[in-house]
């Protein structure tokens, strides 16, 4: 055993440190032997992609051997949420320990998109211009905050409410960032919190900011990796879908009025006089508006398919007319930008965007074939034309060879120069080469989630991705699933594709909802059930809600913060008994991530099998992709989505040792065909068989709550 993996046991022993000094810390089999795998992936080199189930301790098993390697560690996680508890509780708790048992000092940082972050520059082009009373108003209070904030988090300052708009006009982005050109470059908190990242040991970022760095990297290899010999992913499971993202191409109505206020605000600084610049912003934005016009009888927030010269259901004749209008109101501003793009840095990035527009315009206009699909986004008050890659992989490819053996205890890295070091420098800088790799310690990336795939390979996860030469394994809970959790499929319901199925659903769930006192957290497949459900329960548990026994949450009438917050504190504070409860109606992002241990949940509802929107032109496009590589679209695409999206919606319910509870899922086909095989990806929980039986569940769930609950 290496000296790493000998360390790492110690520390996760039964009487080791951890124990010693984190009270709830239990030492679990599964835990070591994935810290143990993680440690020789940080000696050896290479990829692992490690499934550990919910309860195994997976952020200290890989946390544990990163920090003691003595390594440079990124940790990219799926959330901002995630990233706070990383960098303010865990890695505090870990860092700190290690200095008191090792005397090893772990400097952490976190680091986020560069949107998050006050732009001084911006904020003073904004109050220059002083053409909107409520903006300035609002600006007024930004610039107070702006005199004492540290890190310029334009979360500090979320009590100011701003809107959507005022936010844009304070932070900078990819698009408008001037780099080392900009006049508040020495105080930008965005390349101070980059300069911090740079030196400490372990960096803290998420997905988006790690796809959109390395998609802005080309050929390159991101500064954010220059150093970093160890590469953590939690929650990994999102890996794919956040690449797709920011390796495809997109052109917004909301990215052409940013250009025009920018080009406004800029030039009419800038250049004074030489143009006409609020008439070249108000044509920007009337081609703004009439493509949202053209796109107006479109369905709203559904994906709308794109196979021909104009998206589904757009007239073709309409979609060329505002298709050359962007052409034309763009092609106006480059030309009047070419004369007066030498004055200043704002004016010269101004010229690159709308290059770049057009040329997205340019790469948007044809059909693709093979590999990727457009689509077309639609909201209220935007459209995005996007081209989309079916997978992430080929554009990671390099980086994950960068994962090649080395002579570990070389810290050759570190006297590399980085390129946040120089103002002129963007994040990236070349990939060194094999001969400036010899003698480097070896880069590891780490890949970790409680649901990564459903057959031994995981190669749900590995393969759009291209980690199919990656080390697998494979851990499962430690919860005691049979004991702790059942499963009930009420069959009588109407089928699941039923018009009626979701005020059915609801209608039968009223009862045991009440019996529970709330604790229950129903999940939907589509915002259209998610309505129709909440609309039902309010009506029905009316005489509970009022009386303060039971209180309704659905997703979006609330912060997502908000109602986590209220649902774990609504038991502890409610002063009648085991009915004081939440029920919470959601969809989307609630299937994963959303965290309750304890008896404040108790029923987790899941109104059907999560099956991909068959009709969706992702989807659609893909199956015919699989299809002609000679697959099958339901059994290697949609039915193991639907398995991922069940075993991550199923996971909300036991989250500790203690945890018990009922999963009910409302869809029929469960109990049979090919349900049976997605009901052998779930844990593996007693199916209660007749409605009798979960009405006594109900009765046991209820009287141990009673019993358990402590006296307010």
């Amino acid at each position: 055993m290496s000296g790493l993996a000998a360390q790492v046991q110690v520390f996760l022993a039964q009487e080791g440190p951890l124990h010693g000094e984190l009270p709830l810390f239990q030492c679990r089999q599964a835990q070591q032997a994935m810290a143990l795998a993680v440690a020789q992936t940080i000696e050896e080199g290479g990829c692992l992609v490690a499934e550990a189930g919910t309860g195994i301790g997976k952020t200290y098993a890989y946390l544990v051997p990163a920090l003691l390697s003595g390594a440079r560690v990124l940790v990219s996680t799926s959330t901002k949420a995630l990233q706070e508890q990383l960098a303010h509780r865990d890695l505090p708790r870990l860092t700190g320990l290690l200095n008191r048992h090792e005397s090893l000092h772990r400097r952490v940082a976190l680091l986020k998109g560069r949107a998050n972050y006050l732009c001084l520059h911006r904020l003073e082009q904004a109050w220059s211009i002083q053409e909107d009373a409520g903006l300035e108003n609002s600006l007024d209070d930004v610039r107070l905050w702006a005199q004492a904030t540290s890190s310029g988090d334009v979360a500090e300052i979320a009590a100011l409410d701003l809107d959507a708009q005022a936010v844009a006009r304070i932070t900078s982005t990819r698009e408008n960032c001037l780099g080392g050109r900009c006049p508040r470059f020495a105080d930008c908190h965005v390349y101070r919190a980059r300069r911090q990242a740079a030196a400490a040991d372990v960096v803290v970022v998420n997905h988006a900011l790690f796809m959109a760095d390395q998609a802005g990297a080309g050929d390159g290899e991101s500064d954010l990796l220059a150093r970093r010999q160890v590469v953590v992913f939690d929650e990994a499971h999102s890996l794919n879908a956040v690449g797709q993202q920011a390796f495809g191409r997109q052109f917004g109505v909301r990215q052409l009025l940013r250009l025009a206020q920018d080009l406004y605000d800029s030039c009419q600084q800038q250049a004074p006089g030489l143009r006409d610049w609020n008439a070249l912003r108000e044509r920007l934005v009337q081609a703004a508006q009439g493509l949202l016009a053209v796109c107006g009888p479109l369905a709203k927030g559904i994906r709308i398919g794109w196979h021909g010269a104009a998206p589904d259901g757009v007239m073709p004749t309409a979609w060329s007319h505002a298709q050359q209008e962007l052409v034309a109101a763009l092609r106006l501003a480059l030309g009047a930008l070419d004369a007066v793009a030498e004055r200043s840095p704002d004016v010269a990035r101004l010229h690159q965007r709308v290059v770049s527009l057009l040329e997205a315009l340019m790469d948007l206009s044809f059909v693709q074939e093979g590999g990727q699909v457009r689509w077309l986004d639609c909201g209220v008050d935007d459209v995005r034309m996007m081209l989309t890659p079916f997978r992430s992989g080929p554009s990671l490819q390099k980086l994950w060879q960068t994962a090649r053996p080395g002579v570990p205890g070389q810290e050759a890295a570190d006297a590399a120069p980085g390129a946040w070091d120089e103002p002129e420098a963007e994040m990236h800088s070349p990939v060194p080469d094999a001969r400036e790799r010899a003698g480097q310690p070896p880069r590891s990336f780490i890949f970790t989630s409680a649901t990564l795939g459903t057959n031994a390979a995981l190669d749900w996860f590995t393969g759009p991705l291209n980690l199919a030469d990656a080390r697998v394994l494979r851990l499962d809970s430690p919860f005691d699933y049979a004991r702790q959790a059942t499963l009930y499929i009420p069959e009588q319901l109407p089928a699941a594709n039923d018009p009626g199925h979701a005020a059915a659903l609801a209608a039968w769930l009223a009862e045991p909802v009440a019996r529970l006192g709330g604790r229950s957290l129903v999940l939907t497949t589509s915002l259209r059930a998610m309505d129709v459900i909440a609309d039902e329960l309010a009506r029905l548990l009316t005489g509970q809600v009022a009386a303060g026994r039971i209180e309704l949450l659905v997703q979006g009438r609330s912060s997502h913060a908000w109602i986590a917050q209220r649902f774990q504190r609504a038991c502890e504070t409610g002063a009648d008994g085991p009915g004081s409860g939440c029920v919470l109606v959601a969809s989307q992002s609630y299937w994963q991530g959303f965290d309750v241990p304890g008896d404040a949940l108790q029923m987790v509802v899941i109104d059907k099998l999560p099956f991909p929107v068959p009709t969706d032109p992702l989807v659609q496009a893909y199956s015919e992709y699989l299809e002609a590589l000679g697959g099958n679209p339901f059994k290697d695409h949609a039915l193991q989505e639907a398995a991922m999206a069940l075993r991550q919606g199923a996971g909300r319910l036991i989250r500790s040792e203690s945890d018990s509870g009922i999963l009910v899922v409302a869809d029929a086909r469960l109990a049979r065909g090919y349900g049976k095989w997605l009901q052998r990806q779930l844990p593996p929980m007693r199916r209660l068989a007749a409605e009798a039986e979960f009405q006594d569940e109900l009765g046991r769930l209820t009287r141990t709550s009673t019993t358990d609950r402590p006296s307010s």
